[in-house]
């Protein structure tokens, strides 16, 4: 018969859905034109006032010319006010930030001309009736014109045109001729400076590198641990379950679970490390640029441009890196400090070691979403600092994504299967669990996908959306369930007597005690047929120990049952040319 899914889990996915088209939709959804206009002063926009360097005195704007060599104020140039700068107001105007932008893209052209410092000649001349100051030299002997003189700046300096073009020549004079006989010097020290943070950023990547190889190391004595876990199983008989040996497996799991712990921290120390030199890498390519822009600010701006792309995607990186190290120790802190699970009182999570294998577990499938999202969100970032348009980049992903999701409609049961696990605590990492294809020891378990170690060591992945029944065989606690038929003529009361104190014996042995959670119960006869008496023991065990002490239970009933003389169980059959029982004809002589 077919599975019914649950009102919840359907209701679930609903939801999950809904959400997905819903983001689907925000992203990519294209904007419409209204029907009808709204009244004036409602949802029109206001004035686009100037930006923040621009100061307002009235009907005029002063903004201030900063040296692209030294980046210090040259002087303070003023225009008209512009109430409005929209671009349908402004039209042809040109606003008094544009002229300093204009102004500065001029000293950066004559900069970048290999001019001679010596032969500059500075002028103050008349252009169209418009006092302007102009440069050339030998090399370049038509007139540059670097900005223009207006009645505007004259009132707001408080000087005549004349004389103030005169003042503003003057500084541009001295500036760019000391800025020019200083720049290849300049160039020098920049070039150290980077030759310095190189050298110190390959030292670093190479201890980095030298952290990485210890890291590699320490996962793979990791991996070998869990496959020894794996590899101390005893080979059984094929008559016996196949199931022990994974028992077998999850009992030297748990057991090598302190040496994993170990070698756990290590790995967490060493990562640390990583992310420390990581940050001082950071820290000495800031303080580096702080260096550069002390020495020259024009170099910085202009010629090392690659640099602050550089540097962004090292802070996104950083910052990225940063946020995810946070959110995962805040779950570990939530998770495993604060317990919260132990607040939920109308949900079951069974003993206190069952909530912390469920608690790990939940927290891993946490991190790794967190750490999706942040990832994200930083790839974005990076995608906006290298200046590409990370709306469209959205749009186009969302509609890859919309794409994917109809066509892999199994990853979203995937995810909705997962969370039901976790949130039903259906099983965990370190359960023994038998899903009808495959049984075995869990070792992963996420959102999307289980993976199980079988008996014969084999890893065996099984996505979350195609478990329908799970029969979890470490569940809080095991039982051997040991059943016998002894011969039909034997004294019942003497086998119950004989396997009852067969299972004491094994119960009060010191080396076996502690892993049987209760007396063993002989439960008696359940069947009498011609095979004989049917008698079933129970024994409760920790969890994964009902293999070891069935093992030996069975041992010590061979033992026993020869020792007083009680014989199995044999079917009854009878001869075609004879009334006589087969079985009694091999009977020893007093159980006739």
């Amino acid at each position: 018969m077919p599975t019914q899914v649950p009102p919840l889990k359907r209701l679930f996915t609903f939801a999950l859905a809904f959400l997905l088209a819903l983001g689907l939709s925000l992203v990519t959804a294209q904007p419409s034109q209204a029907q009808f206009a709204l009244p004036d002063g409602f949802g029109g926009k206001g004035p686009v006032g100037p930006p923040k360097s621009v100061v307002r005195y009235g009907n005029v704007e002063a903004i201030a010319v900063e040296s692209p060599l030294s980046a210090t104020t040259l002087f303070t140039i003023a225009s008209p006010t512009v109430y409005d700068r929209s671009p349908e107001v402004v039209g042809d105007r040109q606003t008094v930030e544009q002229r300093a932008e204009e102004i500065q893209a001029k000293l950066l052209l004559l900069l970048k001309r290999p001019m001679d410092a010596e032969s500059l000649v500075f002028e103050v001349s008349q252009l169209n009736n418009v006092t302007v100051i102009d440069v050339r030299d030998d090399q370049f002997p038509r007139p540059l014109v670097l900005l223009s003189v207006t009645e505007f700046d004259a009132d707001f300096n408080g000087q005549p045109i004349d004389a103030l073009a005169e003042q503003w020549r003057d500084i541009l004079e001295d500036e760019l001729r000391s800025g020019l006989a200083k720049l290849p010097n300049d160039q020098r020290r920049v070039n150290h400076i980077l030759l310095v943070l190189g050298l110190l950023t390959v030292g670093l990547v190479a201890i980095k590198y030298g952290l990485w190889r210890r890291q590699k190391q320490l996962r793979r004595q990791k991996k070998a641990l869990r496959a020894a876990a794996i590899a101390e199983a005893v080979p059984v008989a094929p008559a016996d379950p196949p199931d022990q040996p994974v028992a077998q497996a999850r009992t030297a799991f748990l057991q090598r679970l302190p040496q994993i712990f170990t070698l756990d921290r290590q790995l967490a120390a060493l990562d640390f490390l990583q992310w420390l030199l990581f940050w001082l890498m950071i820290s000495a390519w800031l303080s580096g640029f702080v260096w550069v822009a002390g020495v020259s600010p024009y170099l910085l701006r202009n010629r090392l441009k690659f640099l602050d792309v550089l540097l962004a995607l090292l802070l996104l990186w950083f910052l990225t890196g940063l946020a995810i190290r946070i959110s995962r120790r805040l779950i570990d802190v939530v998770i495993h400090r604060w317990k919260p699970f132990d607040r939920v009182e109308f949900l079951d999570f069974g003993d206190a070691q069952r909530r912390q294998l469920r608690s790990s577990t939940i927290a891993g499938a946490v991190k790794g979403l967190v750490t999706i999202a942040i990832a994200l969100f930083g790839l974005l970032s990076a995608l906006g600092a290298l200046g590409l348009p990370t709306a469209s980049v959205v749009a186009i992903g969302s509609l890859a994504g919309l794409a994917i999701t109809f066509g892999s409609q199994n990853l979203i049961k995937d995810l909705v299967n997962g969370f039901f696990i976790l949130a039903e605590d259906q099983y965990a990492i370190g359960d023994v669990i038998d899903l009808g294809s495959a049984t075995g020891l869990v070792e992963n378990l996420t959102m999307r996908v289980t993976q199980l170690r079988s008996a014969s060591g084999e890893l065996v992945t099984v996505p979350n959306s195609s478990i329908a029944q799970v029969k979890n065989l470490t569940r809080n606690w095991s039982r051997v369930n040991f059943t016998i038929d002894v011969a039909y003529h034997t004294d019942p009361e003497k086998a119950l007597a004989v396997l009852n104190d067969v299972a004491q014996t094994l119960y009060n042995d010191p080396a076996w005690h502690d892993k049987i959670l209760a007396e063993p119960t002989v439960l008696g006869i359940d069947s009498v047929s011609h095979s004989g008496l049917t008698i079933t023991v129970w024994i409760q065990t920790e969890p994964g120990q009902q293999m070891p002490v069935g093992r030996e239970f069975r041992l010590r009933v061979r033992k026993a049952l020869e020792a007083n003389g009680i014989e199995i169980g044999i079917p009854q059959t009878y001869s075609l040319d004879s009334s006589a029982k087969l079985s009694d004809r091999s009977q020893p002589e007093g159980h006739g």
